[in-house]
């Protein structure tokens, strides 16, 4: 059975990930265990779910993965839980140490924690979908106006091929045969986007 540890580094805060070192080494020495490998991360984006699977892609089945707690997993509640899950599926135990958690597939502790979590998560979409529409209320009683300005662009996955549409109309090519020339498996979306940008118009 394969042995890992997980370190979330910051560079805003670096007692954040001292305090997850200390604990991974007490918990190392009064274990006296020895880590296959130590993966370090520094989270990228605001899913880390995507990068946790990326970075323990190559553990095998029946390993572990020892962490400091299990916020190391995530920003948000709901990336916490879909994370947990992943690993579990692939048989991969988690061990949190300040959180005193040992979690493995089909264990009646782990279930009952994914349901806290499960539960979590749904209380926070509530609350989320709660707030924008009060915020959304409130600046409607105050006499703004709601959604984007009139003649406002909004930015399109079409943006960044915009001259070889031009140049595929210009030489008369059809949407469909210029939505197949640039991949796009819906010529809808593109004929959308040429009628609502004006660009037979501007040729």
């Amino acid at each position: 059975m394969n042995t890992y540890t997980l370190i979330k580094y910051s560079i805003y805060d670096k007692s954040y990930v001292e305090k997850q070192i200390i604990s991974i080494k007490n918990y190392k020495n009064s274990k006296k265990i020895e880590f296959n490998s130590i993966i370090k991360y520094e989270q990228k984006t605001k899913n880390s779910k995507e990068e946790i699977i990326d970075i323990t892609s190559h553990m095998q089945t029946g390993s572990k993965l020892i962490v400091a707690n299990l916020a190391v997993l995530g920003r948000y509640t709901d990336v916490i839980y879909d994370t947990i899950l992943y690993l579990l599926n692939k048989n991969i135990t988690i061990i949190a140490v300040d959180d005193k958690y040992e979690l493995t597939k089909d264990d009646k502790f782990t279930k009952f924690i994914l349901k806290l979590y499960k539960h979590a998560v749904d209380i926070e979409k509530e609350l989320s979908s709660h707030r924008t529409k009060e915020a959304l209320y409130y600046k409607k009683l105050s006499g703004q106006k709601l959604g984007k300005p009139i003649g406002t662009v909004q930015k399109s996955k079409f943006d960044k091929d915009l001259n070889k549409i031009q140049g595929y109309l210009r030489s008369g090519q059809s949407i469909r045969q210029i939505s197949k020339l640039l991949g796009f498996n819906n010529h809808i979306g593109l004929n959308n986007y040429i009628k609502k940008r004006g660009i037979r118009k501007s040729l």
